[in-house]
């Protein structure tokens, strides 16, 4: 693990052996019977009974602990879609993304350079992965853009995460109090040095936000399809075009996407609008799926309602109808 890294928490799930592990464990059984010979071979008939007792409990107790120890020869692996447990770990980055500089940010925006620009080894960002994680197939990322500072999500949608073998990042002191250039940038710069330290498969990065971070993250997405292939806006989302209101007023545009990036989003990246109908920005995300992202002919989005969500985060359950979608498993 790079330097840097802070360990929150970890726990490990199991998996059946292989054949591998078969063998291991034969050998180990081995050797504990060869130490189990030798300690009793070394019991005389001569000593004391009370001497003689407690080296047979020795003998036991080795291989108790032996045996304890067979479940963590082997950890989860990928396929393996009840490991649900996460790590969860805090760190800090030192490469910096070229698409992620402040000059290229803004072209691809529309926006100024805006913020006070940062160090990039001085933010924090988090990353959870699954419980069944495995360098033996490619994974898919989530970037997410918190409207707080932490950038957690529900813990009830880590099964999802890794039923779906998708790891997740976010940063610290990335919201809505902060400019939307940098939020932007800070996400760009996560999913670049994420597919740095593990094997990520470049069809199946995804950014995502709630509210504010929503809003950011539609932006990011429109104007990023060559980093990101699926865009998830919870209760928040921006748009490049002014959107009428239903009293004959208008939304006023967040940014304005370079031609030919918008092109590419258009023609061949995921959306999906996600809000609630008792969510106070459900009639501005509804219009924006209708008016904007509908009428400018993008050909893959996708509006979800749910029933009774307020202004919050959905069910694991609807993540995953999300996800699916943008792995092209389900249809909009």
């Amino acid at each position: 693990m790079p330097i840097g890294t802070t360990f929150r928490s970890e726990r490990h799930s199991l998996r059946a052996p292989t054949s591998r592990d078969a063998a291991l464990l034969l050998q180990a059984i081995l050797s504990v019977w060869r130490e189990l010979n030798l300690r009793l071979k070394s019991m005389r008939k001569d000593e004391p009974m009370f001497a003689r007792l407690m080296k047979g409990l020795a003998a036991i107790r080795l291989c108790l602990c032996i045996c304890a120890l067979v479940p963590a020869a082997f950890p989860a692996e990928a396929n393996d879609t009840n490991a649900v447990n996460s790590r969860h770990f805090d760190t800090h980055f030192t490469r910096s993304a070229p698409y992620a500089a402040p000059a290229e940010a803004a072209r691809r925006l529309g926006l100024g350079a805006g913020g006070k620009g940062f160090a990039l080894a001085t933010e924090k960002f988090q990353i959870i992965v699954p419980g069944n994680f495995s360098t033996n197939v490619s994974w898919g990322l989530l970037v997410w853009i918190s409207p707080s500072d932490a950038p957690g999500i529900p813990a009830a949608w880590e099964p999802e995460l890794a039923k779906q073998q998708i790891l997740f990042v976010g940063a610290y002191k990335s919201g809505n109090q902060r400019d939307a250039v940098e939020r932007a940038r800070l996400a760009l710069e996560a999913a670049f040095n994420l597919r740095q330290w593990y094997k990520i498969d470049p069809s199946r990065v995804y950014v995502g936000g709630f509210s504010g971070g929503g809003r950011v993250a539609g932006m990011v997405g429109t104007g990023y399809p060559d980093v990101f292939t699926g865009t998830l806006c919870v209760c928040g989302v921006g748009f490049y075009t002014d959107i009428p209101t239903p009293t004959g007023e208008h939304w006023p545009r967040t940014f304005s996407p370079d031609a030919s990036q918008l092109a590419q989003a258009k023609q061949s990246r995921r959306f999906v609008l996600l809000t609630g109908d008792q969510d106070f920005n459900r009639e501005i995300i509804h219009e924006m799926w209708h008016s904007g992202f509908e009428h400018e002919g993008f050909r893959h989005v996708r509006y979800l309602e749910v029933p009774g969500l307020k202004h919050a985060l959905p069910s694991a359950e609807v993540l995953g109808t999300a996800l699916r979608f943008f792995a092209g498993s389900e249809t909009p």
